[in-house]
């Protein structure tokens, strides 16, 4: 168990309310009185195997533009004239081939090495200039109706609670991930770990009805304060006694249910990943690497359950995408920090044999700006993402690549680009592949159904 100090030797009436509350705030996230009965359904038949998403939210807005680049004569012409001082290098572009034909050769950025051997062997895709869409729009249309776009479209806070939420409006504060375990529950009922697990604070995404949301340290789960030095220590056994107490008040055994799940949960993986050991595959240093590999550890462990099978869903998250200033210093550090993560964490999925039950996918509240303000880009609105596992149908640009072009077809204003694809229709594919059928993909984006496809192909079954 954790353990934390307590100054003095007398156990006064004060200092054992402060430890008692102590340890209610020190709940993992997520951990709060459970909701009203969620919109759980039949599992799929045939869906009992284990598979998990990795979200990896990239906090700021990626100024993706930079990320896939195009490399044909007119095509890099037109993104260097957009990109100014902002554009990368022609010549340091690393090729890459799509098995279908899209309007230009595309190289990724040069940070981006680490993934460019997983693009070729085909576990990394590209989804094209994906957006928060209520409806297909044209550039056209957005200008002549602003009233029908996401509200507050440039706003940082709005746009990262409409991509978690896969809502285009203000929601009712549950996300789609949330919404997505509440629905595979019954994919659940035998298996022993936290379904929804942040390793990035308390996540809109993955709040429920249903489901909570459990929030791991990258360097493990933390103890209730409470039990301070274990179960010897007079306060945490007042307070384990406390919880055996019977109690007839619904909110006392609310309460006391949550307590227990605390400690159960946090024994539970504690006693897993104390056993368990070290993988061959090295994470980078950084606050990414740390997140990611301790993801992989915990999908390592699920492997000692008596039920593996099962539905897990991840958060995790990286900073500094904000790139206002300094964008040409700062943006080789944040793509390369990224791609090495990412490759490190495929490296350890296949180590532990889990390449195809595990998918990572990128989410960030907006792209930015084709123009150059000098020093960065300003917000923006269509971007472009990547999803990394085995199952995915890699090697390849899913999607069309926008023209680069300021004041071009897609240009609603100032170099901000009008998404081709939806934030739904992209969660929509992840959802599918992760065990949800149409009825359920429309149940979670309502609006879904105003969009060609639902089922864009980045996924195999």
């Amino acid at each position: 168990m954790k353990t934390h100090d307590i100054h003095g030797k007398g156990l006064t009436r004060r200092r054992f309310l402060q430890r008692m509350l102590g340890g209610a705030a020190a709940l993992p996230a997520g951990l709060a009185l459970g909701g009203l009965p969620g919109l759980v359904e039949a599992a799929p038949a045939g869906a009992r195997d284990y598979r998990a998403l990795v979200c990896l939210y990239l906090h700021g807005g990626n100024d993706s533009f930079n990320m896939v680049v195009p490399r044909s004569g007119p095509g890099y012409r037109r993104y260097a004239a957009s990109r100014g001082n902002l554009a990368v290098a022609r010549d340091s572009l690393l090729p890459i081939e799509p098995a279908t034909t899209q309007a230009d050769d595309y190289g990724l950025h040069p940070a981006l090495a680490p993934l460019l051997d997983h693009f070729e062997r085909g576990d990394l895709a590209v989804v094209a200039n994906v957006g928060m869409l209520p409806r297909p729009m044209t550039a056209e249309e957005a200008r002549r109706y602003p009233a029908e776009l996401p509200p507050q479209l440039f706003s940082h806070s709005d746009q990262a609670a409409q991509w978690q939420t896969g809502l285009p409006w203000h929601s009712n504060g549950l996300g789609w991930g949330g919404r997505m375990m509440d629905l595979l529950q019954p994919l659940n009922q035998d298996f022993d770990l936290p379904p929804a697990i942040t390793l990035a604070d308390e996540s809109l995404f993955l709040v429920g009805e249903d489901v909570v949301q459990y929030n791991l340290s990258p360097w493990g789960p933390e103890g209730l304060e409470v039990l301070g030095e274990g179960e010897d220590d007079p306060v945490a056994a007042a307070f384990l006694a406390l919880l055996r107490r019977p109690r007839r008040n619904l909110l006392e055994r609310q309460f006391v249910r949550v307590q227990r799940r605390a400690v159960d949960i946090y024994e539970r993986i504690s006693s897993l990943l104390d056993d368990q050991e070290d993988l061959a595959t090295e994470f980078p240093d950084s606050d990414l690497g740390e997140q990611l590999a301790m993801v992989a550890r915990v999908i390592a462990a699920r492997g000692r359950l008596d039920q593996p099978a099962g539905r897990q869903l991840f958060f995790v998250a990286a900073g500094g995408w904000d790139t206002h200033d300094a964008q040409n210093q700062d943006q080789p550090l944040l793509y390369g920090n990224l791609a090495a993560c990412m490759s490190a964490f495929q490296q350890a999925m296949d180590e532990i044999g889990a390449r195809d039950a595990v998918t990572l996918f990128t989410a960030s509240e907006f792209g930015r700006t084709l123009t150059s303000n000098g020093d960065g880009t300003d917000h923006g609105w269509g971007g472009h993402h990547l999803v990394l596992g085995g199952a995915v149908a890699g090697g390849e640009i899913h999607g069309e690549m926008p023209e680069l072009t300021i004041g071009g077809p897609l240009d609603v204003d100032g170099g901000r680009l009008v998404p081709t694809i939806a934030q739904a229709q992209y969660s929509a594919t992840l959802a599918g592949w992760f065990g949800l059928d149409e009825d359920q993909l429309l149940a979670l984006f309502p609006h879904l159904e105003r969009f060609e496809r639902i089922d864009l192909g980045f996924m195999n079954a």
